[in-house]
């Protein structure tokens, strides 16, 4: 499932010069995550479509890698369910940290989710890359890690990408989901249409905020039911450190 950087250069020019991204049809009706009360919260009933979404997180594990598996899962269905070929999503991965089976059991279709694994310093243009290729109905870009697997990215040059990755998708039924650390200081704020804060306050509870929205829509901080993740082994990801890592993304 996970593939290197360089593996973008081989990919079908079908998948990646396609442009596949359907229109949106209804812009105001959001992707449901799945997560019923997480959907419940957000202003378009689930995840803004066409343009960049920010999970930014407060802690570790506070859910952002479970809530982005939620999205690639829900456009995949929602794919099938309208008679088409389930659409690709993509999850660009700099800490090598996706668990295959753990995506699996997230109800993810492997067969049709590329997972690139880039270096910190080729973060930004391959998050570029695949999002321009308009060929993902989601991608998901993980400045954080995970726990025992975090990584470091300056977040100063991230205005100029998300606005190069908002015209990406920009009046598509797509999403761009940027998970990021609200400890990360950031010179500028991001031009994102929507920032979502999470955080866990206790181990069965999860604090929703829409703290930025294009429409105008900021919510107060809502707690929700959270399940605790099942744990899950530790496995060897092959990448340039050869780490082990574990999907717990909340």
């Amino acid at each position: 499932m996970a593939l290197p950087q360089h593996v973008l250069d081989r990919l079908p020019a079908a998948l990646l010069k396609g442009g596949q991204l359907a229109p949106a049809e209804s812009p105001e009706i959001g992707l449901p995550s799945g997560l019923a009360e997480l959907d419940a919260v957000l202003p378009d009933g689930g995840l803004l479509r066409g343009g960049v979404v920010e999970l930014c997180v407060s802690g570790a594990a506070a859910g952002a890698t479970r809530i982005a598996l939620a999205a690639c899962r829900a456009a995949q269905s929602e794919g099938r369910e309208r008679g088409g070929d389930t659409p690709w999503c993509a999850f660009v991965d700099p800490s090598s940290s996706l668990f295959g089976p753990g995506v699996a059991k997230a109800g993810v279709q492997l067969d049709r989710l590329l997972v690139v694994q880039p270096s910190l310093e080729a973060l930004g243009r391959v998050s570029l890359r695949v999002a321009e290729s308009r060929a993902f109905a989601v991608v998901v870009v993980d400045t954080v890690g995970v726990p025992g697997s975090l990584v470091d990215v300056s977040l100063g040059t991230w205005p100029r990408i998300v606005r190069r990755l908002s015209l990406a998708v920009e009046g598509s039924a797509a999403c761009v989901l940027l998970v990021t650390q609200s400890a990360v200081s950031r010179p500028l704020p991001l031009p994102v249409a929507q920032r979502i804060e999470l955080s866990r306050p206790s181990e069965h509870e999860l604090t929703v905020r829409v703290a930025k929205d294009k429409h105008g829509r900021i919510t107060s901080v809502r707690k929700i039911p959270w399940a605790a993740a099942s744990p899950r082994p530790l496995v060897k990801v092959e990448g340039p450190s050869r780490r082990l890592a574990r999907l717990s993304g909340g």
